[in-house]
């Protein structure tokens, strides 16, 4: 087929191309500006959102509305498995990290929560990322996976979009502070790679498989909100960053271990 006269091609390729231009330039003024999100933070909410605006608006260009991203909440099972899921496995590796002597439990931390404060990581305290979630996911699995899906087999538009949303958090991760700051880039990059591959998925599965956005919206605001509440939590001992965070090995793992239960129901999957 001629990818030039394809509808869904033409989307696909204008997304990737305002993509690469928008995350060149807002990448490059972060690092230009020092490196660090927390003091860039209108460019970096320009990043953010820039998967769901550029979609939309695509979508509006070739479609005339907003229609096809899933935006229906569907059936309740798998947005429960996409709450579940990425809690399984983040608690699960810092538990064993823990029990096995690596890292230790910040007790004054977590007296200063205390029960309420704890009850609201997993409930309440998800809302925070709520919006940036939003920002990354309507591009990356209700626009780009959902076309990519329409033209090729689950496998490779799930690789695609894995690869596509693996580099958009590269630059700062490799020249800016999107890192724990405790381990080498190298390591950091491949743990990273390793997590967000395994994460992509199994949300691009759930997504799918549910033909509802809320699963991914859900999925990654409990993977982000979760990370963010619990590694305060911890003490570090010397070996901690290699292991937990998004950048180390153990939550790695645990989320690739994961992935591979996902994979093995890829025929289960409706046709796009």
């Amino acid at each position: 087929e001629n990818v030039w006269k394809d509808k869904d091609w033409k989307k696909i390729i204008l997304f990737l191309l305002v993509m690469t231009l928008v995350s060149v330039t807002f990448n490059i003024l972060i690092i230009k500006n020092g490196g660090k999100i927390e003091e860039n933070i209108p460019y970096a909410v320009v990043l953010i959102f820039s998967p769901a605006v550029t979609s939309l608006i695509i979508n509006l260009i070739f479609e005339k509305n907003l229609r096809g991203f899933g935006w229906k909440w569907k059936d309740t099972k798998w947005q429960f498995v996409s709450y579940l899921t990425p809690m399984l496995y983040i608690v699960g590796s810092y538990l064993l990290t823990i029990l096995l002597g690596f890292a230790k439990i910040n007790t004054e931390e977590i007296e200063k929560l205390g029960p309420i404060g704890l009850l609201m990581i997993p409930t309440v305290g998800l809302f925070g990322v709520v919006f940036q979630v939003l920002g990354e996911e309507i591009g990356w699995r209700g626009f780009l996976m959902k076309n990519l899906y329409k033209k090729m087999s689950f496998e490779k538009a799930s690789m695609i979009t894995g690869i596509v949303w693996a580099m958009f958090h590269y630059p700062l991760l490799i020249m800016g502070n999107y890192n724990n700051g405790a381990t080498p880039i190298w390591y950091a990059l491949f743990f990273f790679t390793v997590a967000i591959m395994s994460a992509n998925t199994i949300i691009n599965w759930l997504y799918i498989k549910s033909g509802s956005l809320w699963t991914a919206i859900i999925f990654h605001t409990v993977h982000n909100s979760l990370l963010n509440d619990l590694n305060p939590l911890i003490e570090n001992t010397s070996i901690t960053p290699y292991l937990l965070t998004e950048f180390g090995a153990a939550l790695a793992i645990s989320i690739f271990i994961m992935a591979l239960f996902f994979k093995r129901k890829v025929d289960e999957l409706p046709s796009s």
